[in-house]
Order: C-alpha cells, then structure tokens, then sequence
C-alpha cells in the first residue's frame, strides 16, 4: 500500500467520500490534496511530502523489460477531460542520453486513466524497451494547451544479478583470510594496524596462504573513543574512513622526505608509538591524538608550500578530492571540525543533538560563518580522507597486481551512531522518536535496542536511494568484494520506540524490490561481489530470492544445522555463498570448543546459574555433532574422532578438520578469520556489552613480521595453504 492508497483508506475511515455524481451523472473524484486537507480538519495531519508526485522513482531489473511506464499526476477532472482531447506530453533526458520525445496523451503507447487506488491520473509513457542497466532521470512536461504539469522522473535499471567475476560465474573457488585492521600487530605501526601493515597481510596471504582475497573490519569514520565508540559497526559516518589506519610516515614522505625524517627522528613521537605498540589493547584515543597532532604538521607543510614546485602538483591533485567530494565532504569535514570546538570548550557535548541550536543543521547561518572562520581546518579533514583514499586504493592496486582475483573484501555497517556526522549532514533520512532492535529470543530474552535510528525509507526513495547508494559505493570503490551487514534490512527492521522496552517494537517493511536493484546496479557499476549477511530469523524465502539476484549468501558453520541439530553436510552448503567458521561476534572456534564463550557470559551475569548446566549440555551435544559430521564426511579419521572430542582444547587434527571441511564445500567462497587460523581463542566483540569486557581493541597473536618467522605461525599457514592447494581453492589470476 502506497501514501496514497493510505490516504483513500483514512478518508473512508473519516467519512470522506471519494467521489459524488452530478445531476448530469458524470462522476468527480475528490482530489487527494482536498482529501489531505479535510482529514487535518479532522485532526489528522499528514506530512505532503509523502503525497508529492514529483519526483516519482521507478527500478526495474533489465530482464523484465517495459515499453512503458507510468507516471501520476493530481489533477482536477476538469484537467483530465482537457489532456484526454489534445494534450501531449513532452519528455527531456537531464543526462542528454537520450534525444527528446513528444507524445499525444491519447495514442500509440500512451494512455490516460484515473487510477482509483491512489486517487490520482495516471498517464502511460512510453520508455525504450531496450535500456541498458543505469540511471535515467527525465523531466515530463504535461500539456494541454497554455497549461502545464510538470513532473520528474528517475528510473533505475538494475540488471539481473549482481556482479562476480567470471572465474567464480564458471566455478572457480577461492579462499580468504579475514582481520581486524585495528589489532593488526607490526614493528613499525603506530599502535594500530595501518594501510602499509595491509599491504604486508596481502603478500602473506596470496604467497603464504594461496588466499585470493582479505577480508576487513568496516573501515567507517568512527569518534575513536573506547569503550563506546569505537565499533566499527557504529560509525560516525558510512560515506568517510577512520584516518587512524593512515601510515603517517608514508603520508609525509609523499609529500617531503625532510619532513619525514624530522617525524621519524622526533624522540616524543617515537616513545609514544612504541608504548601504544606494546600496549596490550589498541588505545584508540592515544593513536587518534598522536596521528591527528602529526598529521596536521604534515597538511600544513603541505598547504603553506602549495605554489612551490615541490607541492603544487599534490596540492592540485587535493584540490580536484575536494571538488568531487564535493557538498558530502565538506559537510563531513564541517562536523568534525565542530565537533572538535564544542567539546574542547565544553566536554559533555558529545551529541549533535546537545549542541547550540545555530549548529544543529549544517546549512544554518551559524554553521556558514563557523565553516568560513575555520576554513583551513575543514580542508584539514578533507586531507586526512584524502590521505586515506591514496593508500587504500594502493592496498587493492596491490592485491589485484600480486595476483588476487577478488583483492579487499569490505564490509558496510547496517546503521550510523545518531550522534554522528552522517545524521547531522542528512538528518532528512532517518526517523526520530524510534531506534532498531531485536525482538525477544533465547539469546536475548528482552529483545535488543541496537540505539540507531531507522531510516526513512520514502525520503530514501524519493532521494533516488541515494544514501544507500552512496554508502555501497563509498565501500566498494577500493575492494573486490562487500558485505552487507544484516541485509534483512532491504526487507524490514524492528522499530522500537524510544523510551520503551525492546519487545513493544514492530517490525517495519522497507522497499525490497527497489533496493535489490539499487544493490545490483551498484555492484555492477563498482564491479564488486556483495555478500548479504542474512543469519538469524529471515523473512519466508529471503535467501532464496537474495540468491536469485546474485547476491552471495553468508554461511557459519556453527549455525549450519538441519532440523534434528545435526550439523549438515559439506556438500549441502549453497554455492553462491561465503562460508566461515566464526565471525567477529562470535567465540573463535577454540574458544567454542573450550567454552570460553559461556565462562564469559556467565561471569558478567549474562547467563544465570540455574541455566548454566543446560547450555553448557547443549554445547557437549554440539560438540559431538561436529564430531561425528567431521568424522562422516571424511574430514577427521576416525582413531583420533575420541580424543578430539574429549580434549578440552581442540586437537591439531580437529583444527585441521574443520578447516578442510569449509574449504570443502562448493561455497565460491571461504574466508578464515586470523584467530581461526592460529588457533586464538579471544572474541573480538561481545554483542550487547561495552565496559563489561574489551570489545574492538584485541590484538593480534603473532606480529605481521611474526607471521614469517614464529615457527608455530609458520607451521599454521603452512596447513592452510596445503588444504588450500587440495581444495583447488587457489589457480594462476591475472586482471
């Protein structure tokens, strides 16, 4: 049901009649806008924007072709009978793709009619029937002789699937390694894993480990505040990267090799790079202070010295990031900047929402005058973005010349913290009063309330899907492949309204058919595999119909069970699928295996006594189910299946077991996490905790030089890579 059939309902409702006959018996429709202002008379208010007819937004995917689509209109009867004896319609392409058309109303592919759903005339315009997938926008000018109507329209050609590359369209699988950016270990980072560390995971992982692709935490902007805002699930903005993950030293070098050495020779710098090394957790804001302090040395160098020869090119070359980043980047930039004054003047006011009423919205007079005072220091975080897209594009220019058919696989957060600088700079897109959540289930019994607001999904829509769209193609511009974290989000969200507890929520539908075209075009346009996140409870066929457009399904092998619990299969797991063994916010299988996960739980008291026995019971038969699957599909030998169950840590040959398992699945796709490979036990996030444990700041085990020369790190990648080779999941690629 659309706004206006909503409408016509309500009007029955409030005894508005639709329509009257005259004396002559020629019938009158009430007009929706007449309908609209009766009902607020009445005392219900509805907002005209969700009644405008301009501009209306049509997606379609390229296989179900259409001569003609329609457009609506609301107009008076009188009008209508004026357009039904010699109106025309003319149409004019904004893009200049296609040559102008004039149509009469009435005639050969055009057609005029009430529709009585809605209310409102609809007219059937002719479109070529042989569009190839992208966007059109169109301008519709309804005439009928001095009078006009006009209208816009935008219509959107998705093609049938997503995009994959051919070798994994033909069969080909591929393996993956998995990591948080952030705890990536080295001897010359900051204290964070940065974007030099990551070309060294690359080259580990293509020469080492046969891995066609690495798989990264979201790399989102985020506050870099611990413990509540550093998820990276939780990001300030989903359209600008976290610049914590700059290599600060190359970003200088770049720009003067004196004044990177100045940097590396500076003793304060290298004393506090080499305690946030060694610190057992990452120190976000410790890493965040020092590299934004540096970092602003090296810009000012850069902008002081931008008309001489040694900088001007560089500075032109910022210049042209700034321009296309245009009205996005400096709203994001302005915010930080803002952010930065208000709470070094007044630390409590974290939220924009908090914030002096002039700041509020980022076109105000205040906002203008503040961005024109502090102009430089917005460009300072144009920079910093700018820095960033220069060495991550390396990352996946790197991993595609080393021989990786898939490169950086990214992941997109559902949401964005309300506090943040995407809700700031569109604050049309989201729905206040509601957050998201869960509803109530046995890991949950309350329900969850995540603390993000849902979108609004017809200013969405009426935008053209542009946040949306922007948001996957921000993420899939420097990578191969991007998950969609909980992609039941194209379908519904729990809404819960704020204040009340998780389980008075409800379930609210979005535009499902639109954003599955959306998401295919994106992919196809950035050549990018998208996986969709599609665990927990799913809508009645929704991986099925994910699947049917190409969409990769996402696969743990935990939850990989068939009704009687037994784990299934290798040979059932679905083709076009990743397949894992765990995920960020789950125990790494050692830690399943040794329960560590439960000892935890129980130990915040999120697990009561009087439980404990039946969940640990439930995991024993888990355990054994994995055993015997393993044992059966031939993964495990059976002399060694006793002592693999028994022992309270995993065997090597139960490690090896379940590696080769998911290796051997017709999945296109297997990623291992880092901790996976190695055998680490710590969770890198519990979900539903923050001071309660560290959540996002776990290291890694082995150092990335550690990874080349620690016998025990050698010995794990050496087993990878041979299942690897046994699996074919590794083959000769050249772009």
């Amino acid at each position: 049901m659309n706004s206006y059939e909503a409408l016509q309902l309500l009007a029955k409702v409030f005894g508005v009649e639709l329509q009257y006959t005259d004396n002559w018996g020629q019938a009158f429709q009430t007009q929706p806008s007449v309908l609209r202002d009766i009902l607020e008379k009445k005392g219900v208010r509805i907002d005209p924007n969700l009644l405008a007819t301009s501009p209306q937004i049509i997606t379609f995917s390229a296989d179900n072709v259409r001569s003609s689509v329609p457009i609506y209109i609301d107009v008076t009867s009188t009008f209508r009978d004026r357009l039904l004896k010699n109106g025309i319609i003319h149409i004019t392409d904004y893009s200049s793709k296609l040559e102008p058309m004039t149509y009469p109303i009435v005639g050969p592919g055009t057609s005029l009619d009430f529709d009585l759903e809605t209310g409102l005339t609809r007219i059937m315009v002719p479109i070529p029937s042989d569009l190839p997938p992208g966007d059109y926008s169109f301008n519709l000018d309804v005439r009928v002789e001095d009078s006009v109507v006009s209208n816009e329209l935008r219509i959107i050609v998705a093609p049938p699937k997503a995009y994959a590359p051919e070798p994994i369209e033909k069969g080909r699988r591929v393996a993956g390694i998995a990591i948080s950016l952030y705890g990536v270990r080295s001897e010359n980072n900051w204290g964070v894993g940065d974007f030099t560390d990551l070309l060294g995971i690359i080259d580990w992982a293509f020469d080492d480990l046969g891995a066609h692709f690495v798989g990264l935490n979201p790399l989102h902007a985020l506050f870099n505040t611990s413990p509540f805002n550093c998820s990276p699930y939780m990001p300030s903005s989903r359209m600008f990267s976290n610049y914590i993950y700059i290599d600060v030293l190359k970003a200088a070098c770049s720009i003067s090799q004196e004044l990177s050495n100045q940097i590396s020779g500076d003793r304060q710098i290298a004393a506090e790079t080499s305690r946030l090394r060694d610190a057992e957790y990452v120190d976000y804001e410790g890493v965040m202070a020092l590299k934004n302090r540096t970092l602003r040395k090296v810009f000012d160098h850069l902008y002081t010295h931008k008309d001489t020869s040694d900088c001007k090119a560089l500075w032109e070359e910022f210049k042209k990031f700034v321009e296309f980043g245009g009205e996005d980047l400096d709203r994001f930039a302005t915010f930080c900047v803002l952010r930065e004054n208000l709470l070094f003047n007044a630390p409590n006011l974290h939220g924009w929402p908090n914030w002096p009423d002039g700041f509020r919205h980022p076109e105000s007079p205040e906002v203008e005058r503040f961005r024109a005072k502090h102009f430089v220091d917005v460009l300072f975080h144009g920079f910093l973005q700018w820095i960033v897209e220069k060495q991550l594009s390396e990352a996946q220019q790197h991993a595609i010349e080393k021989g990786m058919l898939i490169g950086l696989y990214h992941d997109v957060a559902l949401a964005v913290d309300p506090n943040g600088a995407d809700s700031w700079s569109r604050p049309q897109y989201f729905v206040s009063g509601f957050t998201v959540g869960a509803p109530p289930d046995a890991f949950a019994p309350d329900g969850q309330d995540w603390g993000f607001q849902p979108p609004d999904s017809g200013q969405v829509k009426k935008s053209g899907f542009t946040p949306f769209r922007k948001s996957i193609a921000a993420n899939s511009k420097h990578g191969g492949a991007l998950r969609i974290d909980h992609v039941m989000q194209i379908h519904h969200l729990f809404w819960i309204p704020s204040g009340s507890q998780a389980k008075n929520g409800v379930y609210v539908e979005d535009n499902e058919q639109d954003l599955l075209n959306v998401l295919t075009l994106e992919s196809l346009r950035n050549q990018t595999i998208i996986v969709g996140e599609d665990l927990g409870t799913l809508p009645f066929n929704f991986r099925e119909r994910l699947i049917d457009r190409g969409i990769f399904s996402y696969r743990i092998f935990y939850f990989e069970r068939d009704a009687n619990l037994n784990q299934i299969p290798f040979s059932a797991y679905p083709a076009r699928a990743i397949v894992s063994l765990s995920n960020h916010d789950l125990p790494t299988f050692a830690g399943f295996w040794q329960e560590l996960d439960i000892d935890e739980r129980i130990q915040i008291g999120r697990i009561k006594q009087e439980e404990e026995h039946a969940i640990r019971s439930e995991r024993a038969e888990q355990k054994a189910k994995i055993i015997e699957r393993l044992v059966h599909d031939g993964c495990l030998a059976p002399e060694v299946a006793h002592e693999a169950w028994t022992s309270e840590t995993p065997t090597d040959e139960l490690h090896t077991a379940v590696l080769n398992f998911i290796l051997k699945t017709p999945s296109r796709l297997v990623i291992v996490s880092m901790e996976d490979l190695v055998a680490d036990t710590r969770q890198q996030n519990l979900p539903g905790t923050t001071t309660e444990r560290p959540n996002w700041v776990t290291k890694t085990k082995f150092t990335l030089q550690e990874l080349r020369s620690h016998p025990e790190a050698i010995r794990m990648t050496a087993k990878f890579r041979d299942m690897v080779l046994r699996t074919e999941r590794h083959f000769e690629f050249k772009a």
